[in-house]
């Protein structure tokens, strides 16, 4: 679904994730409501209506870590985002901010997951998009390396819950599972 009006401010940051495969990372990304177990900025997320996290409609409620509001000090960052499409066999979902306390007016984004370019290459690919109308006192290359910042920390957090999953798998002789009904890895943060 694309915004109504071509929006002044667009962009894309990605972040390499070589310990991963695309697969292992969407299965862990792909719980709408489970934002806060991967990117280094949001201290809580939770589903407050709609459907299950995986569904259009699912409306999610995101607070930063305190003491970071707009980059300064005070209360945190917060936010109310409806997931607007989750496609599982592309590995993508879209979403709206729909109210905040960070400026944005119009904000949409997308967050996918590919496979790593090249020939021989390995792991994936975080890509985050963003279409946005200009936030005031923001530069947009402020808005630009607030994202890189949070998709980078997604990025090591994905590649250090499935490395420390994998060394627990080998000491027990366990096996993976990926992809499945439950996301069996959590990070306590």
């Amino acid at each position: 679904m694309a915004a109504a009006r071509e929006l002044e401010w667009t962009g894309r940051v990605t972040a390499a994730a070589p310990a991963a495969t695309a697969d292992e990372a969407w299965a862990l990304l792909s719980d709408f409501s489970a934002f806060h177990r991967w990117h280094p900025r949001v201290a809580k997320c939770r589903r407050v209506s709609g459907g299950s996290p995986r569904s259009p409609g699912c409306v999610r409620y995101c607070e930063g870590v305190p003491g970071r509001v707009g980059g300064g000090g005070g209360g945190a960052d917060w936010a109310h985002e409806t997931l607007l499409e989750h496609d599982a066999a592309g590995r993508m979902l879209r979403y709206e901010m729909n109210d905040n306390n960070m400026g944005f007016g119009t904000f949409f984004a997308t967050l996918s997951v590919v496979d790593a370019a090249g020939a021989g290459a390995g792991g994936c690919e975080l890509r985050w998009e963003f279409e946005c109308e200009p936030v005031a006192g923001t530069a947009k290359e402020a808005l630009v390396a607030r994202l890189q910042d949070g998709i980078d920390g997604m990025a090591r957090r994905v590649q250090e819950a499935l490395s420390g999953r994998r060394a627990g798998d080998v000491k027990l002789g366990t096996s993976i599972a990926v992809g499945g009904a439950t996301n069996p890895c959590k990070l306590a943060l």
